[in-house]
């Protein structure tokens, strides 16, 4: 049996730079379905459920491996003098892409994913329970994550330092994918993106005076020295923080009391932006067959009925921010990888890694 049966997908290690004094005993919260705030909330109750791991003891113990690093990174990196050497840009990726993949946010669009699948007329699978979808979704992804954690070692780590009197926060799904390649350039490019997508960014809140961000070098340039990029400007605080409020499940945390009424004056700016669904699915049902080939056309789930022979296609809903930091910019000679087919625009790491399978792709410009 697990160790502990309060298991936190987002752990202490990662709140306790937002709690009250560093104690790691109380955190201020923001709620924004019911736009309360809530001061000095206890921390062991926050992104927590009874054996969300499951019950295997060297899985909790693997975890802990990849968080206690993590920990020791971020009390390293609050001097002036820090350094960002490859020891920390490799921790810093690990904790980044296991913490992407294992929230209570992330488990539930795997089992909403699982239940669009399975839920269809004529359908022999059985409907799991979805709190027993979202445990087996997250156990699947940490296999995942065993098997795939080099796939964002390609990403070019810094560390933003807040030179602003506006803090940044953090949530209930810290760890943010986004793309600004993609969604600037759809039109061009193609509507989903994922880990393998040129163009890729993470973000992830370390304190109230510092983010971590990873970022595709063959897309982007940035204003870093030595791994550091000083933000003094609000605006550029405003769009980092956006990234949490647009992501978050339920919560955001922040450690000043003070700042709730900035917080949710910007909650509300951008509550617009946070998509109402986290997936997006379409059905085909086979139209016609001949020697040719088949073709599907698209139903909506109300029309498909049993018997019918069912593609089902679930892209991701990204969301996308009102701005962009001022600091990461595109490279003039931004790159890519291609084979024009829907796969997309991917990293040349992913190809010589074996993340990403096919043949034909070559380098176009972005």
């Amino acid at each position: 049996m697990a160790e502990n049966k309060n298991q936190h997908y987002v752990p202490r290690v990662h709140l306790r730079a937002f709690t009250l004094d560093g104690g790691n005993a109380a955190i201020n919260l923001l709620n924004i379905d019911s736009m309360k705030a809530v001061r000095n909330a206890p921390v062991r109750n926050q992104c927590s459920g009874d054996y969300f791991y499951g019950k295997d003891r060297q899985l909790e113990r693997a975890i802990n491996s990849v968080e206690n690093p993590y920990g020791e990174v971020v009390r390293s990196l609050a001097g002036e003098d820090a350094e960002v050497n490859a020891a920390v840009r490799i921790v810093l990726q690990r904790f980044i892409y296991l913490q992407y993949i294992r929230t209570e946010a992330a488990s539930r669009k795997a089992a909403e994913m699982t239940a669009a699948m399975v839920d269809l007329p004529g359908s022999d699978f059985p409907l799991p329970d979805k709190r027993e979808a979202m445990k087996q979704a997250v156990q699947s992804a940490m296999l995942y994550y065993a098997e795939t954690m080099g796939i964002i070692d390609d990403l070019k780590v810094c560390i933003l330092r807040n030179r602003t009197p506006v803090a940044f926060v953090t949530s209930d799904d810290p760890a943010i994918l986004t793309n600004r390649l993609y969604l600037q350039r759809r039109q061009k490019i193609g509507q989903s993106f994922g880990l393998k997508a040129a163009g890729a960014i993470f973000l992830l809140p370390l304190s109230p005076d510092l983010v971590a961000i990873a970022y595709d070098p063959a897309v982007y340039r940035s204003s870093q020295r030595a791994g550091w990029i000083d933000v003094d400007r609000i605006g550029d605080v405003e769009a980092i923080n956006q990234h949490q409020i647009l992501n978050c499940a339920s919560n955001l945390y922040f450690r000043s009391w003070e700042d709730r009424a900035s917080l949710i004056a910007q909650v509300e700016a951008l509550r617009h932006l946070r998509p109402p669904q986290r997936h997006h699915v379409v059905h085909a049902v086979l139209d016609h067959s001949d020697d040719w080939g088949s073709r599907y056309a698209v139903r909506d789930v109300k029309d498909l009925r049993d018997g019918d022979e069912v593609l089902v296609h679930i892209s991701t809903v990204h969301p996308e921010p009102a701005t962009w930091p001022s600091f990461l910019g595109f490279r003039p000679d931004a790159k890519a990888y291609s084979n024009k087919t829907r796969a997309g625009l991917t990293r040349r790491w992913c190809l010589d890694e074996g993340y990403v399978t096919g043949t034909g792709y070559r380098k176009v410009k972005v």
